[in-house]
């Protein structure tokens, strides 16, 4: 990876889930099935009859390399089921409109592109899929997907040309139409990325449909269909039209990938990442609300009368803040009559006017009386304070800024902040471009620019240049003659396109330190396509009207940072660094209302509690064993419907019957779940707007005890605790044996694969190509081609020898399911052997102590010493903080905020800390981070070292296997290096 480039993590489950979800769907698929369909679609005969007729296979005709699928569509349904009931999705009865459909579902900001771009070269891995074509709804989200894989291109060679998968991707165009022959008569994998509008039309409008001399006479379109492309559309909300559907279909695609964060219409479902769950996993940022806004009498909506009519009935002519039809807003000029409500849909259609009416009007003096204000004169308004509201929301963006670059500067972080204007002439003013605009906003922000930066030395130092340098604004931009003007812009014209292009291409140098602009201000809602992840603050110096434009602001900033690093930039998902605050002319208790209610009706509960929030839950087997499996949509909705029954939830809200924390408390849940009640109150305990929006107020920081890191006595500590091992598994292969062709054993059976054959022609008459269905065969895949080889498959897996996999095979006594259904049963033979080895090598692990630290003093020292972002709700105040190292101890769970608290008020222990991140100890199931170091005193002597793990049970079959085996794995590591006190604390067993 180059200096400059983007750093990409192979490794996040989250994206893998998503990856193998889709990959899942066509499980079974022959990895040959191409040369399978050459062999079997001679017995797919058309009737004689037919037989006059010159027919030609299209994809012979082009000499298209294509896709083939050769799966039943019972199979697929039945994969389809399986993925569900895996993701914790409502498992689908069959497939929606019978159609190889299928959504995912990820949050803005969660990685979305590089999740289908990496599902492209899974596909081709596994399935020997080669054509894909990525239809988007614009041209600025085209030009975000190919920088994504400009930027991506080596990270996806340095995993896949190893597995001989080599690509080329490429953007059509009208004007080189041609290029499509290349794109489907090449071997190696094709990624075209096409705007729908350039398919969306007849031979009159589009290129696409007209038949060129170059291509044989026959049209783009048709090089495209014969190579049956695997359709991967990205935002298809924006693609819903009919007319944009039936283009979808023209490409005859073998499945068509749905990737939308909002689905206007849900299809197949086969994977769910809600905002919810991107929050709760720490891939997004953390929201912070600072409100700056009118108080007391000043705080009232703008109103301001023009003149009161007499002729032909009484009426004011009121300047009025109206929504439109596209949920903006807008001020325009209303007659109004007496006592009509200003709220009123024929009025503004704005609630902020909810309860003003006009009570009495006068022609000499020209006056109105409005309910709650009073007398309002003619010409006078009310309200219209936004001009000083507006100064003090860009001075809360750059102490927001200011303070965040003085953070983040020295970890290679650039901040970023985005101002949205009301429109362009308030940043302008009368000038044409960002050297000599003088609107309001730009004498603002200059203006208090200096006097913010003037208040620290470091500050200056950070930012010493002009104001003028630090602004950009990105609007559309016009030529006229020789010069550029810019426009106001909705976000959706052409216009739009060419400024959004400048900033996409220009991502990589708003990420460089040396380039200075710091301040964004754009007019355009900035649709989906366009983010940055260093975006840290985000001001709306406009009202914000439309339905989604919350949801739609935050999702330009919800990315996780980025550092600079020396192999490029790097992912930061740090909590304590990853916030985006939202500067906003409203209250938080507003806003949060609001952006509920946005994501409500886009079909997302947050704050609330969600018919599938219990999905995720993992189930206990009949001896109250923790498993692998999951509690499933079906068991969710039945426990959600008994909460709301019992009157603990309504609607998804919790209610005040819900308190958890008062003795006796129960859930009254039906016997078959009453196992599962910790979980489930923990669930509901957090279906809280305020753990996703928070505001600025509770933000604390932590001071640092700064002299408890140099004293002899934590040193001696730290260098005791903090040792390093390497740790070796010792295992018996008899076991292994005997365990793995058990579990094979027991394995549910594996059907053969049945094949649908279809042959495809096309009749050559007047009016150009037309593919027909010419007949249909279904046959037993058993015998018909090579299979694959499970026994090196097996090895990559597991590492086992050859032997040992023959052994467990022939011994298992299922090899004939392999030869009728190899990759099911390759997939089964991987599950079983996996899931034995991670038991037996977790009791066969030896741990050595080896030179060095797991996390080196000097560096906890460092990392101690930067102030971070942390809120009130997440922390436990310390009483006595001599014993700690911070004066609040960070916690992620009621259990850790008790423990915090003991710790704290007992005489006998003379140091606590929560062990931070970074302290990491290997283990053979990943890395694992214990909670609690503690040094107790004990008979009057100090340096009894122990380590606390802190869970809600002690009974080991009430965690997962691999959480279970990290515990394990880690009492040895401690007792390797000399620390025995390793355990776990439980309330009531706190075991100090």
């Amino acid at each position: 990876m180059s200096g400059s480039g983007f750093q990409f993590d192979a490794s996040q489950q989250y994206q893998l889930d998503a990856i193998a979800s889709v990959v899942d769907l066509v499980d079974g698929q022959p990895q040959d099935a191409e040369k399978l369909v050459t062999t079997l679609r001679g017995s797919a005969v058309i009737d004689e009859a037919n037989q006059a007729v010159l027919d030609i296979d299209l994809t012979q005709e082009v000499g298209a390399v294509g896709n083939s699928l050769v799966l039943d569509r019972d199979l697929i349904l039945a994969n389809l089921q399986r993925v569900q009931d895996r993701n914790g999705l409502e498992v689908a009865p069959k497939l929606y409109d019978d159609a190889l459909d299928f959504d995912i579902e990820m949050e803005t900001g969660t990685g979305k592109t590089y999740v289908y771009l990496r599902t492209i070269f899974e596909l081709a891995q596994k399935y020997n899929f080669t054509k894909f074509v990525i239809l988007v709804p614009s041209v600025a989200i085209r030009e975000g997907v190919s920088t994504s894989i400009r930027l991506m291109r080596e990270h996806f060679e340095n995993l896949y040309t190893k597995h001989g998968i080599t690509f080329d991707a490429s953007i059509y165009s009208g004007k080189s139409a041609e290029e499509v022959q290349s794109f489907a008569t090449s071997t190696n994998v094709q990624i075209l990325i096409m705007t729908i509008d350039s398919i969306r039309g007849n031979a009159n409008t589009r290129i696409i449909h007209q038949t060129r001399d170059k291509l044989n006479g026959l049209r783009p379109i048709d090089y495209l269909k014969a190579t049956r492309p695997v359709v991967i559309m990205d935002e298809p909300q924006n693609m819903e039209s009919q007319l944009s559907q039936s283009a979808v279909g023209e490409l005859d695609p073998v499945f068509t990938l749905r990737y939308s964060a909002t689905h206007k219409k849900q299809r197949n479902v086969v994977y769910r990442l809600d905002p919810v769950d991107a929050h709760d996993l720490g891939l997004v940022k953390q929201i912070v609300l600072a409100e700056v806004q009118q108080q007391g009498a000043d705080a009232t909506p703008y109103i301001k009368l023009v003149e009161v009519r007499r002729e032909p009935s009484w009426s004011a002519r009121l300047e009025l803040s109206c929504r439109k039809a596209d949920g903006s807003l807008e001020r325009r000029i209303v007659s109004v009559k007496q006592h009509q409500e200003l709220s009123d849909a024929r009025v503004t259609n704005n609630p902020i006017y909810e309860g003003w009416r006009i009570n009495e009007m006068s022609i000499e003096p020209a006056y109105v009386d409005l309910t709650t204000h009073g007398l309002l004169y003619q010409g006078a308004s009310i309200g219209a304070s936004a001009g000083a509201i507006y100064k003090e929301m860009i001075r809360e963006t750059i102490r927001e800024h200011l303070r965040k670059e003085s953070i983040l500067r020295a970890k290679g972080i650039k901040v970023l902040s985005l101002f949205f204007v009301d429109k362009v002439a308030s940043y302008l003013g009368d000038g044409t471009n960002n050297e000599d605009a003088s609107g309001d906003f730009v004498t603002w922000f200059d203006e208090v620019f200096v006097e913010e930066r003037a208040k620290s030395a470091r500050y200056q130092e950070l930012l010493p240049q002009a104001p003028s340098e630090l602004r950009r604004a990105y609007f559309s931009q016009i030529k006229r003659g020789k010069t550029m003007t810019y426009q106001d812009s909705s976000g959706a014209t052409k216009a739009d396109d060419d400024a959004y292009e400048l900033i996409m291409q220009a991502k990589e140098r708003l990420l460089d330190e040396n380039e200075p602009v710091r301040f964004i201000f754009s007019h355009s809602a900035l649709r989906e396509g366009w983010d940055n992840p260093n975006v840290f603050q985000i001001c709306t110096l406009r009202e914000m009207g439309a339905e989604v434009e919350r949801r739609q602001t935050l999702g330009r900033g919800l990315r996780l940072p980025v550092a600079k690093t020396h192999e490029g930039y790097a992912r930061v998902a740090e909590s304590g660094i990853a916030t985006l605050t939202v500067i906003a002319n409203e209250s938080y208790q507003a806003f949060a209302k609001s952006l509920q209610k946005e994501y409500k009706d886009a079909g997302v509960e947050i704050g609330r509690v969600r018919l599938s929030e219990f999905s995720k839950i993992a189930l206990q087997d009949a001896e109250g064993v923790l498993t692998d499996n999951l509690f499933g949509y079906q068991h969710s909705v039945e426990v959600w419907n008994h909460l709301d029954s019992r009157g603990f939830i309504a609607d998804g809200v919790v209610t005040p019957k819900f308190q958890p924390n008062t003795l006796g408390f129960s859930l009254e849940l039906p016997e078959q779940y009453e196992v599962y009640e910790t979980e489930i109150i923990a669930l509901v305990a957090r279906a809280n707007i305020g753990k996703y929006v928070k505001p600025v107020s509770k933000r604390q920081p932590r001071v640092l005890n700064k002299q408890l890191y140099s004293t002899p006595e934590f040193e001696e500590f730290w260098e005791a605790i903090s040792r390093k091992t390497t740790y070796r598994v010792r295992v018996s292969r008899d076991e292994i044996i005997k365990n793995t062709v058990k579990a094979i054993k027991e394995a549910p059976k594996i059907d053969p694969l049945r094949i649908q054959v279809t042959r495809a022609g096309v009749k050559v008459l007047r009016g150009g190509a037309r593919g027909e269905e010419l007949g249909t065969r279904s046959a037993d895949l058993k015998g018909s081609y090579d299979l694959p080889d499970i026994i090196t498959e097996l090895q990559e897996a597991t590492s086992l020898t050859r032997k040992t996999i023959v052994d467990i095979l022939l011994d298992s006594g299922r090899l004939s399911e392999f030869i009728g259904n190899p990759n099911d049963f390759i997939a089964m033979a991987k599950r079983a052997l996996q899931g034995e080895l991670a038991k037996i090598v977790v009791e066969g692990i030896q741990y050595e102590k080896i030179a060095g630290s797991v996390y080196e003093l000097r560096e906890l020292q460092k990392d101690g010493a930067e102030e971070k972002e942390r809120f009130l709700d997440q922390m436990y105040k310390v009483q006595h903080t001599q014993k700690t190292d911070f004066d609040y101890v960070v916690f992620d769970s009621d259990v850790e905020r008790q423990f915090a608290e003991l710790l704290d008020s007992r005489e006998d222990v003379k140091l606590f800390m929560k062990l931070p991140a970074k302290f990491k100890i290997d283990t053979p199931v990943g890395p694992y981070n214990p909670d609690w170091a503690i040094i107790k005193q004990e008979d009057g002597e100090d340096r009894i070292y122990m380590i606390r793990e802190t869970k809600s049970t002690l009974d080991d079959s009430k965690l997962r296997p691999t959480e279970l085996a990290k515990i394990k794995s880690a009492k040895r590591h401690f007792a390797a290096i000399g620390i025995d006190d390793y355990t776990r604390s439980v309330p009531g067993s706190w075991k100090l």
